[in-house]
């Protein structure tokens, strides 16, 4: 499909080269993963310790220079969430190791309500991609996606919007008498004060992790977020709408 005047140069030939580079595999995986029947809940209380003097493998697509940057990230924490991340980065290429795949599930299976409770966000929206990519049921797959994919929205529309130097727990003020400028793509305009495109995406994606006891902790704590935390462009538009 030829598309002129692109927004990114080289339309989406560039951006699909662009991913396959991000998705090869690391090389020598099962030398970072421990046993398959790794004792999870051990790992909770298991300090990460960084060796500085630690020389990983000079090639960048060695598992085990992943697993030692990850170490350094991680220095002082918690050893499940090194694991964790860990078995992310690697089913984040293509293709994904079976054995990372089976200690993705496992560790949401056993350890989830811990896992969503103590990540950091980027890491919550990281197991919202996996979900998304490698879930085993139709709820993973798509709660997840729409999980990361809400998340990363977020992250780049109040991005942007913070060049305004505005606060971003405020909301605009109307401005009367000025001429409203049309979206992209000709879409009609969304009704601030009256409106139900944010509620019912959120209700969707809480139906789906609800109806998902996998997917459950870390869907309700995503979701959780955005019903508490004032900065993001859903509770703004709360404010348009009153009480």
């Amino acid at each position: 499909m030829e598309i002129e005047d692109t927004v990114y140069p080289g339309s989406y030939y560039s951006l699909m080269r662009f991913l396959d580079r991000k998705e090869i595999p690391y090389a020598h995986p099962e030398t970072v993963l421990p046993a398959a029947d790794v004792d999870l809940a051990a790992l909770k209380d298991q300090i990460v310790r960084f060796d500085p003097d630690h020389v990983p493998p000079d090639d960048l697509r060695d598992a085990r220079r992943k697993r030692h940057a990850l170490e350094q990230e991680f220095d002082g924490g918690s050893a499940l969430h090194l694991l964790h991340a860990l078995v992310i980065s690697l089913l984040r290429r293509s293709p994904a190791p079976t054995a990372a795949q089976d200690l993705f599930f496992r560790l949401w299976t056993e350890q989830g309500q811990h896992l969503a409770q103590t990540l950091p966000v980027r890491w919550l929206i990281s197991a919202a991609t996996t979900f998304g990519d490698h879930g085993q049921t139709p709820e993973q797959i798509k709660g997840g996606s729409g999980l990361a994919m809400l998340f990363d929205l977020i992250k780049l529309h109040d991005s942007e919007r913070r060049v305004s130097g505005r606060a971003n727990d405020h909301a605009y003020s109307r401005v009367s008498g000025r001429k409203i400028p049309p979206l992209a793509f000709g879409m009609a305009g969304y009704s601030l004060t009256a409106g139900d495109l944010d509620k019912i995406m959120l209700a969707r994606l809480w139906r789906l992790a609800e109806d998902d006891a996998i997917l459950r902790p870390l869907g309700f704590r995503m979701l959780g977020l955005v019903m508490t935390d004032k900065r993001s462009i859903f509770a703004r538009l709360r404010r348009y709408k009153g009480k």
